[in-house]
C-alpha cells in the first residue's frame, strides 16, 4: 500500500502570477473578494481577488429565463457546457465557470440581475495558487469519455480560514479530502476515506464525495459529505489530517441512480423560529432540504453497516424540494437561493431567484391559482397562507400586475 507522506515546502507548489487557468471544474466563494477556482488540467487551486463591488441589500431578483445566449455572447458564439456556479456574498453578482469550443476551453463571466454579462481573463488575471499533492495521472477515461484526472476536485468549500477540497488522488486510496489554509503556505493536507456504500454493500475507497457542506454539533464542526448513488456520511473535521486514512460514518441513504450536484447551508424561519438546513442538490432527482438537527440525531447513531435495497431512504427524513432540473444552486441573501437551471418543459437555460421559504416559483405552474376568473373569495385559509405567499412571489417574479385583490 502507498502512503501518503506529509507536506514540506519542498514538494507543496505556491505561487502569486498570471492565472493561465487550463480548465475549471469547481468554483468556491473565499473569504473579502477571493474566488477559488479549481484547475484539473494543471492540478491547481487559484485564488482570484476580484475588484471592489458595491454591496446590494437582500431581495435583488434574477429573472433571466433566455441565460444561453447571454453566455454564448461571451465566448464568440460557440457551444459551451456549464461546469460551476457560485455567488458573490453580499454583492448580487452570479459567476458561472464555462468550457467551450472543441478543446473545452474556460471561461469565466459574471452575471447580474440586469441582464448585464462579463467575461473575465483568467489568462491575465493575477492569482495565488496551489498544487494538490498526488492528483491522478493516469490517461484512463471514464466510459471512454471523461479524463480521471477531470476528478481531481469534485467539490470545494472555503470555512474558517481553510479551503477543503474534494476529489481524486493518484494514491491507492483515492477518495481524497485535501485541506490547504488560505492564504496559501505550505500547509496541506491529504486525507484518504473510505465509507459504507449502503446500496453497493462495498467499503469503497475510490468514488470521491460528490457535494460537501459543513455543520456543527456537540461543540464539534463536521463536515456532510454525499456520494453518488446516494449515501449521506459524516466526518469530523479534526479527523482530517495530513497521511491519515479514515472512514466516514454513513448515516443515511437517499436514493439510488443518482449524482449529488452540490449541497448548501442555510437558514429559514418557521413559525418564528430560525432552523439551520442543508439544501442536497441532485442531477437524477430533485433537491431533499435536510434539517441539521436531523443530521445531528442520526450522526450519534451507529452508522448503517448493512445493505439498504434500491429505493428505499433510511437514515433522514429529507424533505422532497421541487428543483427539477436545477444544475447549481448557491446562497444568494439570507430570503433567497440563486438557481442555475434548465427549465425542462421550455428547454431553456435560466438564471432565476426561489424564495428560501417555498422552493418553488408560482409562475413556473399552470394551477387553479393563475386562471384569470380564479379570485380570492373571502376563504380565510387561502387570505392569510396562499395569498401573501403568491404575491410576494409574483412580485419577486416580475407579475406584480397580475396580484389579485382580496374579495
Amino acid at each position: 500500500m502507498r502512503i501518503l507522506i506529509a507536506a514540506t515546502a519542498a514538494g507543496l507548489s505556491f505561487a502569486a502570477s498570471a492565472a493561465g487557468v487550463q480548465s475549471v471544474s469547481r468554483l468556491a466563494a473565499g473569504p473579502g473578494n477571493v474566488l477559488f477556482i479549481a484547475d484539473w488540467k494543471t492540478a491547481r487551486v487559484h485564488a482570484l481577488t476580484l475588484p471592489n463591488a458595491p454591496q446590494k441589500p437582500a431581495g435583488t431578483a434574477f429573472n433571466i429565463l433566455d441565460l444561453e445566449p447571454l453566455l454564448s455572447k461571451q465566448v464568440g458564439g460557440k457551444k459551451f457546457t456549464v461546469e460551476d456556479m457560485v455567488a458573490r456574498p453580499g454583492t448580487g453578482e452570479v459567476y458561472i465557470a464555462l468550457s467551450h469550443g472543441a478543446a473545452k476551453t474556460p471561461a469565466l463571466v459574471v452575471v447580474t440581475s440586469d441582464r448585464k454579462t462579463r467575461r473575465i481573463d483568467l489568462k491575465s488575471a493575477k492569482t495565488t495558487s496551489i498544487a494538490l499533492r498526488d492528483a491522478p495521472t493516469t490517461g484512463y477515461r471514464f466510459w471512454k469519455d471523461t479524463p480521471e484526472r477531470s476528478y481531481t476536485v469534485t467539490d470545494m468549500k472555503y470555512r474558517d480560514g481553510a479551503l477543503y477540497v474534494a476529489g481524486l488522488s493518484n494514491q491507492e486510496f483515492a477518495s481524497t479530502l485535501r485541506r490547504a489554509r488560505y492564504p496559501f503556505d505550505a500547509q496541506q493536507s491529504v486525507t484518504s476515506v473510505e465509507i459504507y456504500h449502503t446500496g453497493h454493500n462495498l467499503i469503497e475507497t475510490r468514488a470521491p464525495i460528490r457535494a460537501m457542506s459543513f455543520a456543527s454539533w456537540g461543540g464539534k464542526p463536521y463536515l456532510v459529505a454525499a456520494y453518488t448513488c446516494t449515501p449521506i456520511v459524516t466526518i469530523p473535521l479534526e479527523d482530517l489530517k495530513d497521511g491519515a486514512h479514515i472512514r466516514g460514518k454513513t448515516i443515511a441513504e437517499l436514493g439510488y441512480g443518482n449524482t449529488p450536484a452540490g449541497m448548501i447551508a442555510y437558514t429559514k424561519t418557521e413559525q418564528g423560529k430560525t432552523q439551520e438546513y442543508l439544501m442536497l442538490l441532485n442531477f437524477e432527482r430533485g433537491a431533499s432540504a435536510i434539517p441539521v438537527s436531523q443530521v445531528e440525531a442520526a450522526s450519534v447513531r451507529p452508522g448503517i453497516e448493512t445493505l439498504v435495497p434500491f429505493g428505499q431512504i433510511t437514515g433522514l427524513e429529507a424533505t422532497s424540494v421541487p428543483l427539477a432540473g436545477t444544475m447549481r444552486l448557491d446562497n444568494l441573501d439570507d430570503q433567497s437561493f440563486i438557481v442555475l437551471r434548465r427549465r425542462l418543459e421550455k428547454d431553456a437555460l435560466q438564471l432565476v431567484t426561489i424564495s428560501k421559504e417555498l422552493s418553488f416559483r408560482l409562475t413556473d405552474f399552470i394551477s387553479e391559482y393563475a386562471f384569470q376568473e380564479y379570485g380570492f373569495k373571502g376563504d380565510p385559509f387561502q387570505l392569510k397562507n396562499i395569498k401573501p405567499r403568491q404575491d410576494m412571489m409574483l412580485t419577486h417574479e416580475g407579475f406584480a400586475d397580475q396580484i389579485k385583490p382580496a374579495q
